[in-house]
């Protein structure tokens, strides 16, 4: 068992590292009202988890990335009956004002992605070497290349007029 002084600087460490993430992951997987609920029990899935975690067999954002995976799927099963987000009228991203933040606007891009897309395209934002996002999605190294370029090209035709 970890040390409860550690078990909570990890997950301040963690937590802070993976803010802006976390709260776009949550923003696409839950209903508008229902986003910080999933927020809230992805912390406490995490916090829980620091029990088990021992580092020898991943780092500790693989641990998060994992540990986050299942609660939002789990979370989804859960809540099947909840209004979808993708199902919300959204805004013309050709319309998005110059003074909207970059949360903004990543989550306006994100929502639109399918969840491979969406996960991948999360991690790259987190600045993840393709190894640490093959880990934690399963993909070759050469197809998330293939599909962050892909991805990357997508966001700049929409987001710079290209």
């Amino acid at each position: 068992m970890i040390d409860p002084r550690e078990k909570e600087r990890l997950l301040e460490e963690t937590l802070s590292q993976y803010k802006v993430w976390l709260g776009v992951l949550a923003r696409n997987n839950a209903s508008e009202d229902s986003w910080q609920d999933l927020e809230q029990e992805i912390r406490i899935a995490f916090w829980k988890s620091l029990d088990r975690y021992d580092g020898a067999t991943s780092g500790l954002g693989t641990w998060f990335r994992a540990v986050v995976s299942n609660t939002v799927q789990d979370f989804k099963r859960k809540n099947r009956n909840s209004k979808k987000r993708d199902a919300r009228v959204r805004p013309n991203p050709a319309f998005v004002e110059q003074d909207r933040d970059e949360l903004r606007i990543v989550e306006d891009f994100t929502c639109r992605l399918n969840e491979p897309d969406r996960q991948v395209f999360t991690m790259y934002l987190d600045d993840r070497s393709y190894s640490e996002m093959a880990a934690s999605t399963g993909m070759d190294e050469a197809a998330l290349r293939k599909r962050v370029s892909r991805i990357k090209v997508q966001f700049k035709a929409e987001y710079n007029g290209i």
